[in-house]
């Protein structure tokens, strides 16, 4: 069953698995008490006169504790996020005029 999860995990787009590890880490490090979510918060005075730079990226990781509400943005993020690859897929071959999408040109470059 690990190689089975493994798998699927590995065929999720490369963004979408990023993005979806990030937030399931940083819900975690919250929920387990290695940083609090007042080290996570936008706070433009922190970001520019403090130089927290992480406080641009760590806002979007953290969608409160873990309970349901976490549960179902993980479930609805990951069909959200195949529309967008498909939407800038589209808009990539429209801008370009290639005869590939992007998903055609990973899988050349992979193998």
């Amino acid at each position: 069953m690990a190689q089975s999860f493994t798998q699927e995990y590995l065929q999720i787009p490369a963004v979408t698995r990023a993005y979806t590890t990030a937030c399931v880490l940083t819900t975690a490090a919250v929920q387990l008490e290695f940083i609090t979510p007042f080290q996570l918060y936008f706070n433009p005075d922190l970001i520019f006169k403090r130089y927290q730079l992480w406080r641009l990226i760590t806002n979007f990781l953290f969608f409160g504790p873990l309970g349901f509400s976490f549960l179902f943005n993980m479930i609805f993020l990951y069909p959200f996020s195949w529309q967008l690859i498909d939407f800038f897929n589209s808009v990539f071959i429209d801008l370009f005029g290639l005869n590939h999408t992007l998903k055609e040109i990973e899988m050349i470059t992979c193998h």
